[in-house]
């Protein structure tokens, strides 16, 4: 009988790195993609001008997006098999959200990135004929701040089907499943407030709850596994 032990160390290394490419992201990516990532607007004059400046700062965030977003959806690949044993529907609800729509949210930020960085060149080109690049930098700036609490609150979904089946399954401790259901509400909160401009500097705190109970669950994925006993009353 299977122990399904590369299903439960692929999909906690994929987790983990998910979650360190996204805080890469933000550390490499400079003022620009840290702006974006933390929710935090930018303030500066010449916006298009600082984007070309820190053009390849941009280019490695997005990067770093790009594979957080590969390293995330393919997580849900590896635990689908065995959700799928306990509920068909959670299990395509965690790979619907967290695997294809949180994709494809990575996917359309790191295009607005390189098409953002595009513009700033375009608007160092024109010199003086530029104030409709720098209109088009702002909107697709402002894009971003939209699309960020859209595609949190996708992967929130996706996440607390993914925390029912671990604590129906038992595949790992019920305690941690529970921490990321706590986590979820406070994070749920910070998309709202951020979506609808409401956020006053705590989005930050509220995402703390859940941000190290995924680096937490990935670890003890590659290194514990899976409970062995839940994987046998699954396949049973």
């Amino acid at each position: 009988m299977s122990t399904y032990r590369m299903n439960a160390a692929a999909a906690g290394g994929l987790y983990f790195l998910g979650t360190v490419f996204g805080i890469g992201s933000a550390v490499f990516g400079g003022e620009v993609v840290s702006s974006i990532v933390s929710s935090t607007p930018i303030s500066t004059p010449d916006f298009l001008a600082t984007v070309a400046e820190n053009a390849s700062q941009i280019n490695v965030g997005a990067f770093f997006i790009l594979m957080m977003g590969l390293s995330l959806v393919a997580m849900t690949i590896f635990l689908y098999p065995l959700f799928r044993r306990d509920s068909f529907e959670l299990a395509m609800g965690m790979v619907l959200f967290r695997g294809a729509l949180e994709g494809t949210y990575y996917m359309i930020s790191v295009l607005a990135l390189l098409t953002l960085v595009a513009l700033g060149h375009q608007y160092l080109a024109a010199g003086d004929n530029s104030t409709a690049l720098q209109a088009m930098g702002q909107v697709l700036y402002e894009f971003q701040s939209f699309l960020g609490p859209v595609g949190t609150i996708a992967f929130l979904i996706g996440a607390t089907c993914l925390y029912i089946s671990f604590y129906r399954t038992k595949l790992i401790p019920r305690w941690l499943s529970i921490w990321g259901f706590v986590g979820v509400v406070p994070y749920m909160a910070y998309a709202l407030l951020h979506f609808f401009h409401l956020d006053n500097g705590i989005g930050f705190y509220l995402q703390m709850v859940l941000a190290p109970q995924e680096m937490v669950m990935g670890l003890w994925l590659v290194i514990k596994g899976f409970d062995q006993d839940a994987v046998n009353r699954l396949m049973a």
